[in-house]
């Protein structure tokens, strides 16, 4: 192992220089998916606050844009409960700190208690920050019936 090399991570250790950012596997964004689609029909409100970034902009299918706040306000206020989402044609990639992911879902969900089907499209983003990989942008769009 070379001196500069020993040297950055004795500095890096100390706080001294910033530790450089690792670039996450597909499957490694996959989990997180999965982990916040579970948090979303759980209603495990601690994990999607911490999957979800500050700054979170997310676009419904129908157009509205949530914050984090008030995203996750409309699922405790139960006027939206996702009960199941079916993803497919799946699409990772990672660009460093930042992913890109795509693909189609069946989103089952009750809107004040009524039960709904959405079929989408959707993209959403993730970046490494300080919290960790956290999702910053979500859009979705409706597929139209056949």
């Amino acid at each position: 192992m070379s001196r500069a090399l020993i040297a950055a991570g004795l500095l890096a250790s100390l706080g001294l220089v910033s530790q450089p950012a690792f670039s996450a596997e597909p499957a490694d964004i996959e989990q997180l998916e999965q982990n916040r689609f579970n948090a979303m029909t759980h209603e495990d409100f601690d994990t999607l606050g911490k999957l979800l970034a500050d700054d979170l902009h997310y676009t419904h299918s129908t157009a509205k844009i949530d914050s984090k706040q008030s995203y996750i306000e409309s699922l405790k206020s139960r006027a939206v409960t996702y009960v199941d989402v079916e993803r497919s044609d799946t699409r990772i990639r990672v660009y460093g700190t930042s992913a890109v992911v795509s693909g189609q879902a069946i989103v089952h969900v009750k809107l004040n208690g009524e039960p709904r089907e959405a079929r989408i499209r959707y993209t959403d983003v993730w970046v490494q920050n300080d919290s960790g990989w956290q999702m910053v942008a979500w859009e979705a769009t409706p597929i139209p019936a056949k």
